[in-house]
């Protein structure tokens, strides 16, 4: 049994890592690959969804070409955006609101599609790796391409360690959370700036859509009745 009550549940890309600058150049890298224009951050926002087969499809490429190349796209996606993510930083409040909710002994997960091997690099580079109860990355390329597999691993997670879904909330930058948030009955919350415009997030929202993550402990206080800082964090607060 854990030693918390409550489970904070975290996106990495473009959530806690700000590079969507990085994923938006290896997303055009891929498009050229097809012979396809490049297209503008915005468009991308407005077409991208998982799993990538799906988004392919909607930018011209069928399934079958699509998975014909699927592991050379993947190849030329990681590698161009190894080449500018040492560009991004840590999003704006990140290892603040982390501390914060160590602090109230909110335990923290990362659940991500990244590839584990990257995912821990990563966050290790940054030295949070301390904050976390489990990160959890994709260890099977092949899930991104035609179905993603967050529920089971989070599924299990909560189970095996006790945690309940009225004691969790989850955060991410696509319709993966606010749709895993609602199959599991738990606190759902989007932050923008990632893969999904505002406007088609606030589509999938469940519970709040949020533009920085100094604004999530007004929410948490809220939602939980945690005591909000008493810092510069506290000053990004408000409810949606």
């Amino acid at each position: 049994m854990n030693n918390h009550t409550k489970l904070a549940v975290f996106d990495w890309n473009a959530t806690l890592f700000a590079d969507m600058t990085a994923t938006h150049i290896a997303t055009n890298a891929c498009l050229a690959y097809f012979d396809i224009a490049p297209i503008s951050r915005e468009k991308e926002q407005e077409l991208f969804t998982f799993p990538l087969i799906h988004f392919y499809e909607k930018v011209g490429v069928s399934a079958d070409r699509y998975l014909e190349h699927a592991e050379t796209v993947g190849e030329i996606f990681h590698k161009t955006y190894s080449l500018h993510k040492n560009d991004c930083t840590l999003a704006k409040g990140a290892e603040e609101l982390l501390t914060w909710l160590k602090d109230h002994k909110v335990a923290c997960k990362v659940l991500s599609n990244q590839s584990q091997v990257i995912l821990d690099d990563d966050i290790q580079s940054f030295g949070i790796g301390h904050y976390f109860e489990e990160i959890s990355g994709n260890v099977d390329p092949a899930t991104i391409v035609t179905g993603m597999n967050k529920f089971e691993r989070l599924e299990t997670f909560m189970s095996e360690n006790g945690y309940s879904p009225e004691n969790s909330f989850i955060i991410g930058d696509s319709h993966e959370e606010p749709e895993l948030a609602r199959k599991m009955n738990m606190l759902g919350i989007s932050i923008s700036g990632g893969l999904m415009s505002p406007s088609r997030l606030k589509k999938y929202k469940k519970d709040h859509v949020i533009d920085c993550l100094t604004e999530l402990p007004a929410i948490l206080s809220h939602e939980w009745g945690l005591e909000p800082p008493k810092t510069a964090l506290a000053q990004g607060g408000r409810l949606g």
